[in-house]
């Protein structure tokens, strides 16, 4: 199956005239700046987790779907949204794989350029024809992870992939290794409008073959895709540019796409006003361990129409950095704002100590793992201790304050940062 590029993309529709397209510019006559890498570049990525896999039992192992993520600015897929349900996805792969995955953390920033074909972060999958395992491994900054092998299908667990529901035709559509990553991008580079990134602010490359795995990457068999975008990096909302390269797997182009999408649901006239995510709270749940006071409610990230009806319950685009919180008495009075104790991953929740001087929030997965935090940063500022991972249905969000506290009747509630997109929603306790 052909994923299709877009991002919840029917929202902007072409006839509304927000797609556009042009023809592709070659080079021209500006000079090309000293390549510069940062990380490995595909087929040392590869080289070194493939020595890796080979130690592994229930192969032998076959490569069927690569990513290469190469962010000038902190970079979440799972803003971006997945082919199948983001919530599903989002959760189910956090949760399965530990450490910092497509689905966990936030992508290093690049501080090479695009030419290089390099990247701080790879993502391999390697399928077996004799166990029908899936094993996937990274490669991040030449540090090499590899997990588990998984019986991944549509039903049990993390299965990421959209168009992939046997990986027998991708692995043999890879038979032999493809062009290396920076013939690829060169070649890329070449067809596309150099110069709009540089108009645009910080961009994101993504190289990348096999089954689509989240909305915005994706290709037919036999083919690599070389991604221009903005959506997921933090700092960016709205409409955005796109360009979208397609080669064979020996480096040759096979097709071209210029133009723009929309990074979130927005507040846009071609809505007919103005719709909205809407934080849909469950029951929430206190415990209390020495001190500290916890209290988990998971949500629901629901796009509303304008008119206030549900669009779904499964909102993608929504980045934390999106959001501010507040928590406020009875009385609607601000409750003072502290750091939080545990600004990095952490085993449990229980880890969360209270801060004295104040609240803080966390973010879980629907299975209880660690995404985020929100408080007072080291820097003074409010924020998140990760820079930009996503909101998404099923999560759990965890205001933990002093045990003294009596939140009975306290709100916490949400608003967005952004003027292209409305948050809201509030949780009494």
């Amino acid at each position: 199956m052909v994923a299709t590029i877009v991002i919840a993309m029917a929202l902007v529709s072409v006839s509304a005239g927000i797609w556009w397209f042009v023809e592709p510019h070659p080079g021209g006559a500006s000079p090309r700046p000293t390549i510069r890498a940062d990380g490995p570049a595909l087929l040392q990525a590869f080289g070194d987790v493939n020595q890796s896999i080979r130690k592994e039992t229930g192969g032998p192992w076959h490569l069927f779907w690569f990513v290469g993520v190469a962010a000038q600015a902190p970079f979440s897929p799972n803003v971006v949204g997945y082919g199948l349900q983001v919530n599903l996805t989002a959760n189910a792969c956090g949760d399965q794989y530990n450490g910092l995955t497509l689905w966990n953390g936030t992508i290093p920033t690049f501080d090479g350029t695009f030419d290089s074909g390099t990247a701080p972060f790879w993502q391999f999958a390697f399928y077996s024809n004799s166990t029908g395992l899936t094993l996937l491994a990274t490669n991040v900054l030449g540090v090499v992870t590899i997990y588990p092998p998984e019986n991944i299908t549509s039903d049990v667990g993390c299965y990421p992939w959209d168009d992939a529901p046997n990986p027998r035709g991708w692995v043999q559509a890879l038979t032999g290794l493809p062009t290396d990553s920076p013939t690829l991008v060169q070649n890329a580079i070449a067809r596309i409008n150099q110069t709009w990134w540089s108009r645009q602010g910080p961009v994101v490359e993504i190289m990348t073959t096999g089954p689509g795995a989240f909305t915005a990457v994706a290709q037919t068999i036999g083919s690599i895709g070389v991604f221009y975008q903005q959506c997921g990096l933090e700092g960016i909302a709205g409409i955005t540019p796109d360009a979208d390269v397609y080669e064979g797997l020996n480096g040759s182009f096979t097709g071209l796409f210029n133009g723009t999408t929309n990074c979130a649901y927005l507040n846009h006239p071609y809505f007919a006003g103005y719709g909205s995510y809407k934080l849909l709270p469950s029951p929430s749940t206190k415990s209390q361990l020495d001190s500290t006071l916890q209290v988990t409610t998971p949500f629901q990230v629901a796009l509303t129409y304008p008119n206030g009806s549900i669009d779904s319950y499964d909102g993608w685009g929504l980045a934390n950095w999106m959001t501010s919180w507040n928590l406020t008495d009875s009385s609607s009075s601000p409750l003072p704002l502290s750091g939080p104790s545990c600004a990095s991953w952490v085993v449990s929740v229980q880890q969360c100590l209270a801060n004295s001087t104040g609240w803080y929030l966390v973010v879980l997965s629907e299975g209880g793992k660690w995404i985020n935090s929100y408080g007072l940063l080291q820097d003074g500022k409010i924020g998140w201790s990760e820079p930009v991972t996503a909101l998404v249905s099923h999560y759990q969000l965890v205001a933990v304050t002093p045990s003294s506290w009596n939140l009975t009747g306290d709100t916490l509630s949400v608003a967005s940062t952004v003027p292209t997109s409305t948050v809201v929603g509030s949780i009494t306790f």
